[in-house]
């Protein structure tokens, strides 16, 4: 008889108690994130300390933040999601080999690679691109069969991800913080995704975007669409955005 939710809640709060046994491991190759492979050519983004953004007040971007689920049909400019990109796993400043980004992680760390689908960008076509936050670029997936039309039909609310201007999935690659952290590693994955989509709904807010977090969607689906196998690396969050109606 399978475990009921609660046997398997309580076995993670257990599993993965604090413990300070100084948990560390040879550094793993995958450490660093957002690696062009050798047949993929990087496509530069706007420099995003470039771009004239108009000032926004804090308190009312949060004020403002809400979930969109309706887009209009409109297309989101390159410097937006240049924009976008950035504030949500963007590198902001480097020291001794770490790089420190937009949002916080454990030991700076950052372990996870950043897709987006793209349906309405301007100089885009359409398909799943992968960022370089080292180098604020992207790379298109052709490897990869997936496109707007099998991630939203691997989704509960499909609509959100074919009416989309662009599309977010964050997968996590969990070797990249068990290695120094444990157990204890696997909750900060899941608390270190909910910075990067709050930041996003905060930076849709002050651009004046829509945006709707995912969190209902098929895992292994998700997974094979993307080439991952769901164990070393797998899709931990999604989010669609665009331009509201």
């Amino acid at each position: 008889m399978p475990p009921d939710s609660s046997w398997i809640g309580d076995r993670f709060l257990q599993e993965t108690l604090y413990r300070d046994s100084k948990v560390k491991t040879e550094e793993p190759k995958t450490r660093i994130c957002g690696v062009c492979e050798p047949n993929q050519t990087i496509i530069s983004l706007p420099d995003p300390r470039k771009i004239p953004l108009d000032p926004v007040i804090l308190w009312d971007a949060l004020d403002s933040r809400e979930t969109t689920r309706k887009y209009s049909q409109d297309e989101l400019y390159r410097w937006e999601l240049s924009t976008l990109l950035h504030y949500t796993q963007g590198v902001r400043d480097k020291e001794n080999g770490s790089h420190f980004r937009t949002v916080p992680s454990a030991g700076a760390l950052h372990p996870f690679e950043i897709r987006i689908v793209v349906n309405r960008v301007t100089g885009f076509d359409s398909g799943i691109y992968r960022y370089l936050p080292l180098d604020h670029a992207l790379v298109r997936e052709e490897c990869y069969s997936g496109d707007s039309a099998s991630v939203a039909k691997v989704c509960k609310n499909p609509v959100l991800i074919a009416t989309s201007a662009v599309s977010f999935i964050w997968t996590a690659v969990p070797e990249r913080m068990i290695w120094k952290f444990g157990q204890r590693g696997w909750r900060y994955l899941f608390i270190e995704a909910g910075h990067i989509c709050q930041n996003l709904y905060i930076t849709c807010a002050g651009l004046q975007l829509g945006m709707c977090a995912i969190g209902s969607y098929g895992d292994n689906e998700i997974n094979c669409i993307l080439g991952i196998d769901g164990k070393t690396e797998f899709c931990i969050y999604m989010a669609s955005v665009g331009r509201k109606q």
